[in-house]
């Protein structure tokens, strides 16, 4: 069990964040209907236009894990009750291979009081359940081999499991694990996006340090190499990331800057055929631990956290038109990974 002490300074950094209108912007934003459940570290897949929510941790003592799944449809702006995961787990990852969604490791946390504040416990696990949408039903699969939270991309199939020091692969044809390359830098709280059959892990906190990462790189499945990237405009963690016609939109996330922790509304686009990066105008307000599905041209992002409100998850859903005519769908798609509580 790691124990991760919840920090007092969250207090003093909210007072220091402006007052931000959670109302959507004029422009590109749009708000939607909101998130039946408020919860952070959650994950969320497409399958067949719908966006599936799943896990996530709440704000209250005892544990803090669920295993809610709630169902968003983009055309009709509405939610719908699922099937609870059969394991309720925070910093879960998923990915879709053939209609089905993989969710995989993550943890259990837990809340409770110390003194005069609280600590959260967090136990990892190396859970993989599999969600068929059209029965609405659960199944068990086989365990990852390493417990963690973890980033999860999908490239011919198989799902390679990403996160600290290892690489890991999932065959859901055979249910087996094997080992794939791990990465040059080490890290917590990424995000992997797929582009044309590779994986692209971008920023994070390093493994064991802790530091704010810039840095990409982008693993081949067929070289089982890793190769070096042009650095992200601003180091973050538990930042978002969709792909919209083969550019990767990285939205929010958080850093520690000068000894004060801050949030980041900023849209940075990268574009693998160029390695080069550029800026968009910003969300209607910064946030972590939040997710974003492309669908259409249009990137929706749920939920998410804020020094505002340090420990309440927001409910709220808001969709960004890239101005992107969407030429194919991904059929590898990409996953966000979040995360709930600052690390010291």
């Amino acid at each position: 069990m790691i124990i991760r002490w919840a920090l007092n300074v969250l207090i003093i950094c909210a007072s220091l964040v402006m007052n931000v209108d959670l109302l959507v912007a004029d422009g590109d934003w749009k708000r939607k209907a909101d998130m039946p459940t408020a919860r952070g570290a959650f994950a969320t897949s497409v399958v067949n236009g719908k966006v599936f929510a799943m896990g996530g941790h709440v704000n209250k003592f005892g544990d803090r894990s669920i295993a809610t799944v709630e169902m968003y449809n983009p055309e009709t702006d509405t939610w719908e009750r699922r099937a609870d995961m059969p394991t309720a787990r925070a910093n879960v990852s998923t990915s879709v291979v053939d209609g089905k969604i993989y969710a995989i490791g993550g943890e259990k946390i837990k809340k409770i009081a110390q003194g005069n504040g609280w600590i959260n416990m967090y136990k990892a696990l190396p859970t993989v359940e599999m969600y068929d949408p059209v029965t609405d039903t659960w199944t068990q699969k086989a365990d990852m081999p390493t417990p963690r939270m973890t980033s999860t991309g999908v490239v011919d199939g198989k799902i390679y499991a990403i996160g600290r020091e290892t690489n890991e692969v999932y065959d859901p044809a055979t249910d087996t694990w094997a080992e794939a390359k791990d990465m040059n830098h080490p890290r917590e709280w990424l995000t992997t996006s797929v582009v044309g059959g590779k994986i692209y892990a971008m920023g994070g906190t390093g493994w064991p340090q802790g530091q704010y990462l810039s840095s990409v790189e982008v693993f081949d499945p067929k070289t089982n190499q890793w190769s070096e990237k042009a650095d992200m405009p601003r180091p973050k963690a538990s930042h978002a990331a969709s792909v919209v016609n083969g550019k990767i939109y990285v939205m929010g996330g958080f850093l520690k800057e000068h000894g004060v922790f801050m949030d980041l509304a900023t849209i940075e686009i990268y574009d693998p055929a160029t390695d080069r990066w550029k800026q968009e105008g910003d969300m209607p307000i910064g946030k972590w631990d939040h997710t974003a599905e492309a669908i259409k041209g249009k990137i929706y992002v749920f939920g998410g956290d804020n020094l505002k409100n340090p420990g309440e998850p927001f409910v709220t859903v808001e969709a960004y038109d890239t101005g992107e005519v969407p030429q194919s769908v991904e059929p590898t798609g990409k996953l966000t990974t979040t995360w709930g509580q600052l690390k010291q």
